[in-house]
């Protein structure tokens, strides 16, 4: 074999081992972080579905967050609260009940694992949505994401964990919080503009003359 071109080999070998070498070394390339991120995408697109019922054979909706526990019941189309037959808050409800009833993930988390990472090692936020032949659709909400992008969430006692959008815990916290109707705002009547004065003419006082006197 050419001597020159067993020098040209091993000229290329010992390049591309520096090239391994600082590649490693400078840990340039896909990281970690990177691979989630685009692992996260990729789900994201997917959007996993999480519940799918019809929303108007719900009955009854429990909600807990924080050891306080909310439940609400349809009677004859409204939202009362439980225990007081108040009226509950009617559009903040039916909008909570219609968006857990189809409720899609960004995306789903793979292999879990321990559910403690996630805060859904225990049951700390829930809503129990019971439909009229007696089935139950329960979500469990955790932490939220590292970066502030979700919340961990997961379907009664199963395993997988979800991530889903924040304003759906945020709506649970406030419903838990006071569940009832808004009072309805008190109109306030319009305020009248006071007229011009009209001096108080005494006894005695001549009367002001009005328009040019005739001659």
């Amino acid at each position: 074999m050419n001597y020159r071109v067993t020098l040209g080999f091993l000229v290329a070998a010992a390049v591309l081992a520096v090239l391994v070498v600082g590649l490693d070394k400078f840990n340039i390339g896909p990281t970690a972080t990177a691979k989630a991120n685009a692992t996260s995408t990729t789900t994201a697109a997917q959007q996993p579905q999480m519940f799918s019922f019809d929303d108007s054979k719900v009955t009854s909706l429990q909600l807990m967050q924080a050891g306080q526990t909310v439940q609400v019941d349809k009677q004859n189309a409204n939202w009362v609260v439980n225990g007081t037959g108040d009226p509950a808050n009617q559009s903040s409800l039916n909008s909570l009940v219609t968006r857990m009833s189809q409720m899609k993930a960004t995306r789903g988390v793979d292999n879990p694992g321990d559910l403690s990472q996630y805060g859904l090692d225990t049951v700390k936020e829930s809503a129990i949505a019971t439909l009229d032949d007696g089935t139950k659709y329960e979500l469990d909400l955790g932490n939220k994401t590292p970066v502030q992008t979700g919340t961990y969430a997961k379907t009664g006692d199963a395993a997988a964990v979800y991530v889903i959008a924040d304003q759906f815990q945020t709506d649970l916290e406030r419903l838990v919080a006071d569940p009832r109707q808004p009072p309805t705002p008190t109109a306030v009547p319009p305020t009248s503009t006071p007229g011009p004065t009209s001096a108080v003419v005494g006894p005695g006082t001549p009367l002001p003359t009005i328009g040019t006197p005739t001659p």
